[in-house]
């Protein structure tokens, strides 16, 4: 059972933590969580000099009719409490389904668009053990047997490649936040939606889901990570800018090792958001411990072995021509970020990579010939990389959201594939 923890304590100890002095961005709904969150922060720096400064901001997603004037009455409780604060309207058509997560994303992105416009150095979000609950039970009503969600929100995660999100107050329990709250008098927002059945974190928390989570699952997944990162190492290389070569002692490795790793590759390679579901890395660990030669696709990767090495790179199937409007830039095939330097309409096509070494298994050899971008003109004329157009490789599996558990990974598979390391966190 958690122990007690006072908000107040834990922005003290959370500010202690910041590797500089830091600008940051709370994110503030007006529901006791962040109300709670910005409060203990601005007592803490005023209570103990710490050299931070605090911006607020509030995401009007505009589901329902009282969110503007929810959102006003956040902007005049950072008037009173003096800080500087924002607000950002979610516009445009919302989905039917999913709304939970377009809104997430929504969400990030507009808050992510403040910090930048702002110089915030990260943005901070008021979640708390009760949300690290119900998401674990979540994850856990349908995890694979990997169970790598079981580790629940990380207390750093990184969005977009370009800020962090921090996460203090998850040792900290709603109900104490709301004590705090009441000892100042202040009140907070009660969202309907809160109450609303239809979304699947409500049934959790209203249904009182059994959940054992423990909190050294999130120093387990670091530790598989690191490990995995120190295998990469030892034994994949980068082959052609494409083909990922495993050598013939990386399949001794530790199977939890071996499964991590491999599921790994075959998510970004295959251009994935997701690791390969559990009975498809079932496949994947067949192949390793298979005899001679053998080859498979899953998640949009080809995993070729031969004797004892194994190769992996994208399958030559679902490749889609993309126009690349003007300044542009977009993500192709999962893979690949492309900008357009210039002002006319290019095109992204799949093509041919060089050079096709001889002694690569066949299979690979026949893919290669049509998973790597080539840049065009309206007119069908080749793009030479230079000036007009710039490439760098894209990681599906870490680029949106990376949880600080998986950094050495995300970091690892970027070196292979010849980009740089993550953005420092500042906790």
């Amino acid at each position: 059972m958690l122990t007690a923890t006072s908000p107040n304590d834990t922005a003290r100890r959370f500010l202690g933590t910041l590797s500089k002095p830091s600008h940051l961005l709370i994110a503030v709904s007006g529901g006791s969580d962040s109300t709670g969150l910005l409060i203990a922060l601005r007592r803490a720096i005023a209570t103990h000099g710490f050299p931070h400064t605090l911006t607020a901001a509030t995401i009007d997603h505009a589901l329902r009719q009282a969110s503007a004037t929810e959102a006003a009455w956040v902007f005049e409780l950072c008037a009173r409490l003096d800080i500087v604060r924002h607000i950002r309207r979610w516009t445009g058509d919302k989905p039917k389904t999913g709304i939970p997560a377009a809104a997430r994303e929504a969400r990030y992105g507009l808050l992510a668009e403040i910090a930048q416009q702002c110089g915030a150095d990260a943005i901070v979000t008021g979640h708390t053990h009760d949300d690290q609950i119900e998401t674990v039970a979540m994850r856990a009503s349908r995890a694979n047997h990997e169970n790598l969600g079981l580790a629940g929100m990380a207390p750093a995660t990184l969005f977009d490649r370009r800020i962090w999100l921090l996460r203090p107050f998850l040792d900290v329990t709603r109900e104490a936040i709301r004590d705090s709250l009441r000892q100042v008098g202040q009140s907070w927002i009660d969202d309907p939606s809160n109450a609303d059945r239809s979304y699947e974190r409500v049934r959790m928390r209203q249904d009182n889901v059994a959940i054992d989570f423990n909190p050294e699952a999130g120093l387990r997944r670091q530790a598989l990570s690191q490990a995995t990162a120190d295998w990469l190492g030892q034994h994949a290389t980068l082959i052609s800018g494409c083909v990922i070569k495993l050598d013939r002692d990386a399949l001794a490795a530790p199977p939890e090792i071996l499964r991590h790793g491999m599921a790994t590759l075959a998510a970004v390679l295959g251009g994935k958001p997701h690791r390969p579901a559990a009975q498809a890395t079932d496949k994947l660990m067949a192949l390793a411990s298979a005899e001679g030669s053998t080859s498979l696709t899953l998640s949009g990767c080809l995993v070729v072995r031969r004797k004892d090495v194994v190769y992996m790179l994208r399958e030559r199937r679902g490749l889609l021509t993309l126009p690349l409007p003007p300044y542009a830039t977009i993500v192709w095939d999962g893979r690949f970020e492309i900008r357009n330097h210039t002002a006319r309409i290019l095109r992204i096509e799949p093509g041919a990579i060089s050079p096709i070494l001889p002694d690569l298994p066949g299979p690979a050899r026949t893919a290669m010939t049509g998973i790597f971008p080539q840049i065009r003109e309206e007119s069908g004329q080749i793009v030479e990389p230079g000036a007009d157009f710039e490439s760098s490789p894209y990681l599906p599996l870490f680029d949106r959201f990376l949880p600080a558990f998986d950094v050495a990974l995300a970091d690892r598979v970027a070196a292979i594939l010849g980009r740089g390391p993550t953005l420092s966190c500042p906790i």
